[in-house]
């Protein structure tokens, strides 16, 4: 890797986890788009899982006394834990064209979610415990096939009606979980040269990052975060279209 290469892709991941620091989310949705325009897919994939992974370890350690009585349903593991492993298959199996076309729509949909949210989500809950295996399945599908899995967390947390503290539990959780899967098996699977101090520097910044963001946290707002986040989710989307059509 060029050291602009490496320079650029330090600035992403500090990005992303600044982001993720302050709102709780964003990390994947920013770096994977980002990193994939200047790095093959991946590459890309693995230079943002691992800080994810450490971030989402991170914050599970820190809020460790919340785990077991924030009442998320843990049904949600068998899903993520069989989602992330189809989601490894579907991955190493897929032309980068297609991957790199399903992580647009993704972006796409996760851009739609609020007004899904607000159009067809009331009230009360609309899915009951027994569904969330599905939901997990989903999200542990695309965590690891496309690096992206808040999409499908945060739609089931709408629709069971999670508090935000569950709701950052359970993205945590399918982090961490769906990371772990994707990364030890990518590494058995297809395994691709990487810089090491790359990785550690990778993560090293992102912590920092996260912790400077995290301080923040709350003090910013979260109307405008999602309004600043969609703009920049449809110019990525768009760029990842343009950048599947040059991929031979």
């Amino acid at each position: 890797m060029s050291d602009p290469h490496f320079a650029a892709a330090l600035l992403v991941l500090a990005l992303a986890a600044f982001v993720q620091g302050v709102f709780g989310l964003g990390f994947a949705m920013i770096a994977t788009p980002l990193l994939a325009l200047f790095l093959d897919y991946q590459t890309a994939v693995l230079v943002a899982a691992v800080p994810l992974f450490v971030l989402a370890v991170y914050w599970l350690t820190v809020n460790r006394l919340y785990l077991f009585r924030s009442g998320i349903p843990w049904t949600l593991l068998p899903g993520i834990v069989t989602g992330a492993a189809l989601g490894v298959a579907l991955q190493v199996s897929l032309p980068q064209r297609v991957t790199l076309l399903l992580l647009a729509a993704l972006i796409l949909f996760s851009v739609m979610l609020p007004l899904i949210q607000r159009r067809w989500i009331s009230e009360s809950a609309m899915v009951s415990v027994r569904s969330a295996p599905w939901f997990g399945l989903f999200a542990g599908v695309t965590e690891a096939a496309l690096n992206v899995g808040a999409p499908f967390m945060v739609l089931f947390a709408g629709l069971a009606r999670l508090s935000r503290l569950q709701l950052l539990i359970a993205l945590n959780v399918c982090f961490a979980l769906g990371k772990s899967i994707q990364i030890a098996l990518l590494m058995i699977v297809a395994p691709i040269p990487l810089s090491l101090p790359l990785l550690i520097a990778g993560v090293i910044v992102s912590l920092l990052a996260f912790r400077v963001g995290d301080r923040l946290a709350g003090r910013q707002s979260e109307t405008g975060f999602h309004a600043w986040l969609r703009v920049f989710l449809v110019a990525m989307a768009t760029l990842l279209v343009i950048r599947s059509q040059f991929i031979t």
